[in-house]
């Protein structure tokens, strides 16, 4: 080596490239891959291209899974897919990753806004320090929000208004304050806030959300001239989307019903092009009660494009609403309705049974309930459909139907008969569903604790209740109505003083949960602290409690 240098040379080159290459695979590498995939996922975020965006995001968290920005892309894909309970877990985590970091905080607590979750969005905004709220404009408007959307206007006002002092002049703080200002009883705040609406009614971008926002102040109030005004100003606003038009159009009928018919006269004649422009303008004068207008139109369509959807199934609804049930019962004998022919048998029962025809009604009912079992998708909107016409009964046959074939259209249907017993203070039937729930997605862990509370509440109880409750709550101990779920299991369990001893290091939490609140009443009074226990349990809104729930409250107080 040392009589031969041009081979130690060579040898120390490829010594240099091998600790190069060591050192590019072990860091630079990696590193590279992390950043690219997170890149390749922002990019095709942006461009809407969101099945390509799903596998770059799945790609971000294979290479990334401890950047917090990985889980920032897949609340914000979850998000652009309606998602928005999976938005609110990967903003969670993404919040975890990035402690330290607000934004990661913020999107979070807008995540559970936007997914209608207040408790967690107070959640997210309680883990900001003082200082990081008070210097954030937008903190200040998520606290808004929150207030705003709890009744609470005078919070929601002062954090608005401190939005407005950070951000300075601008429709962003503005807007929003603007509506809250509309439900204040002094008349120089409520003249404010018309004012500032006013200020941006015609601006290029908020003016649309201005407008509505007056449009849905004058019909609260009733204000027959301001529903005019402003619901012709949001028709003309470039603004104006496809639902805004039956808000406009109900304002004008209820205010001026001449120019109501010189605006239907030409809506008429521009929308009978097509049937598919038919059905739009149909589909409206039947939201907004003017359904005798659309059926008198139709008589001057074309027969033909009426025998088909969609026009088919908003001329029958039209018909239904008018009670026209001669007409009604020829029309769903009659045309090819395609795929959605399970509609023409539900509009003909409905009309069989208005004739008095009950063999006809049964038959067609018969149809319907034996598809409903082989299409879960029909089963969901049939039965949504003849909800709203006061089926209830026949309306929970289908969405149990659908909920049994299992899939997507399972889920949706379990949720909507989940909000159904809910609505009927149905303990019972809030736990079938949730029980189904569960089963068909036991990672989901708000799913699970419903599943959990309910099982509890209707005395289904045994050992699974306590490992998943248990499980929940070491998944997230944060969490107020994890640790209420645990809580409650113990209480009925008949522990009441373990689980006042859960509950009593949070009990400072209990005025900004109902949960908490529920659980550490219960386990109060339970434990002979009644007059405290009656205290908080007072305090519950009795009419979204089940009757099961109320049962116990007075059971436990001894009432």
């Amino acid at each position: 080596m040392e009589a031969k240098k041009a081979w130690r040379w060579t040898l120390y080159v490829l010594l240099a490239a091998a600790l190069a290459t060591g050192a590019f695979l072990a860091w630079v590498y990696p590193w590279w891959v992390e950043r690219n995939a997170i890149a390749m996922a922002r990019q095709w975020i942006s461009a809407g291209r969101l099945e390509l965006a799903a596998e770059a995001v799945q790609n971000a968290i294979v290479a990334a899974p401890e950047r917090a920005e990985t889980w920032r892309l897949a609340a914000d894909l979850a998000r652009l897919r309606g998602r928005n309970a999976e938005a609110v877990q990967y903003a969670r985590h993404a919040a975890i990753l990035g402690a330290g970091d607000s934004k990661f905080v913020l999107e979070w607590a807008s995540a559970a806004l936007q997914a209608d979750m207040p408790e967690e969005a107070d959640r997210a905004l309680t883990t900001l320090s003082g200082e990081a709220a008070a210097h954030s404009a937008w903190a200040q408007r998520l606290m808004g929000e929150l207030a705003r959307r709890q009744g609470q206007f005078t919070d929601a006002k002062n954090h608005f208004e401190a939005a407005l002092r950070l951000d300075g002049p601008g429709a962003v703080d503005e807007v929003p304050l603007s509506i809250v200002l509309l439900n204040s009883t002094r008349a120089p705040e409520r003249q404010r806030g018309l004012d500032l609406l006013v200020k941006w009614a015609t601006d290029r971008e908020w003016g649309a959300a201005a407008l509505r926002a007056l449009l849905a102040d004058a019909f609260a109030r009733n204000e027959r001239p301001a529903m005019l005004r402003w619901a012709e100003a949001l028709r003309t606003n470039p603004g104006c989307t496809v639902g805004d038009m039956p808000n406009c159009l109900a304002a004008l009928s209820m205010s001026d019903e001449r120019h109501f018919a010189e605006v239907l006269a030409v809506l008429e004649k521009n929308h009978a092009v097509t049937p598919a422009a038919a059905t739009q303008l149909v589909g409206w004068l039947n939201q907004v009660g003017r359904s005798a207008e659309a059926v008198a139109w139709m008589k001057t369509l074309p027969a033909q494009g009426q025998q088909h959807p969609p026009l088919s199934v908003v001329g029958a609804e039209a018909l239904r609403r008018t009670e026209a049930w001669p007409e009604l019962r020829d029309r769903t004998q009659q045309g090819d309705w395609g795929d959605v022919d399970f509609l023409r048998w539900a509009y003909g029962m409905q009309a069989a049974r208005a004739l008095g025809d009950k063999a006809r009604a049964d038959e067609l009912w018969r149809s319907l309930r034996g598809h409903a079992g082989t299409n879960s998708g029909h089963a969901l909107f049939a039965g949504d459909t003849i909800f709203t016409w006061g089926l209830v009964d026949e309306a929970e046959i289908l969405w149990w139907a659908a909920a049994d074939q299992g899939g997507p259209n399972a889920v949706a249907a379990l949720g909507t008969l989940a909000r159904h017993y809910q609505l009927r203070r149905d303990a019972e039937g809030q736990y079938r569903a949730f029980r189904q729930l569960h089963f068909a997605h036991p990672q989901d862990a708000d799913v699970s604790n419903n599943f959990v509370y309910f099982a509890a509440l209707t005395g289904n109880g045994g050992r699974l209740l306590d490992e998943l409750a248990d499980e929940n709550l070491a998944h997230d101990p944060q969490n107020p109505t994890f640790l209420a779920t645990r809580a409650f299991v113990t209480f009925m369990d008949g522990r009441a003083g373990d689980a006042l001893a859960l509950l009593t290091p949070r009990a400072a939490e209990a005025g900004r949960s109902p949960a908490l609140a529920f659980a550490y009443g219960l386990a109060l009074a339970g434990t002979g602290h009644k007059a405290e226990g009656r205290a908080l349990l007072g305090k519950s809104d009795q009419s979204v409690l089940t009757a099961r729930e109320v049962d116990l409250i007075k059971t436990v107080l001894g009432d």
